[in-house]
């Protein structure tokens, strides 16, 4: 049998219990998505491409849209386990004694990331403010950003799986 001609992001499998078009479609770095279209179960192998083709396509649109946006759309927006070198034991939230123009300065620090860009808020020890306080106020925000990251990140994830599946309804009309 000839060889197909080279069609990007697909490749073709022909093994002893495997025949189809296998798609790839990469971003960030990594592969973005991949799916197997078996030739059995799209009634032949050039149904099999033709869904191939238009999967891969609209993939590369998703995948475009994802990197405009900065995210990876399975990664969480945020680390659970704090660092080794994390000593407040909470992650994002760290303890910051430097000078500053020849005086010693003492906070607390919250940090997040939000799409895709990093923000942070100092909590000042003073004689007004104690140290617990400041630690309790750096900690109270972080909390408070996670939930609002984690609904924001399970909203995406809904969108996504939502998507998929009026694609797999679209794909099977169309068989």
């Amino acid at each position: 049998m000839a060889k197909e001609k080279s069609i990007p992001g697909i490749s073709r499998i022909d093994s002893k219990h495997t025949h189809g078009w296998y798609v790839r479609v990469y971003a960030n770095g990594g592969v973005f998505t991949s799916k197997l279209f078996s030739d059995r179960l799209y009634g032949g192998k050039q149904i099999a491409l033709n869904n191939a083709i238009k999967f891969r396509d609209h993939n590369r649109m998703v995948a475009d849209l994802h990197k405009r946006e900065g995210r990876n759309p399975n990664r969480k927006p945020f680390y659970n386990k704090p660092p080794r070198n994390n000593h407040s034991g909470v992650v994002g939230v760290n303890e910051v004694k430097t000078t500053i123009r020849g005086r010693e300065v003492h906070y607390f620090q919250a940090t997040w990331s939000e799409d895709g860009k990093a923000h942070s808020r100092k909590f000042y020890v003073s004689k007004k403010r104690k140290r617990e306080d400041a630690e309790k106020l750096a900690v109270d925000l972080r909390r408070k950003k996670e939930k609002s990251l984690i609904k924001k990140w399970k909203d995406m994830q809904k969108e996504d799986q939502k998507w998929q599946k009026e694609l797999k309804k679209k794909l099977a009309k169309e068989k």
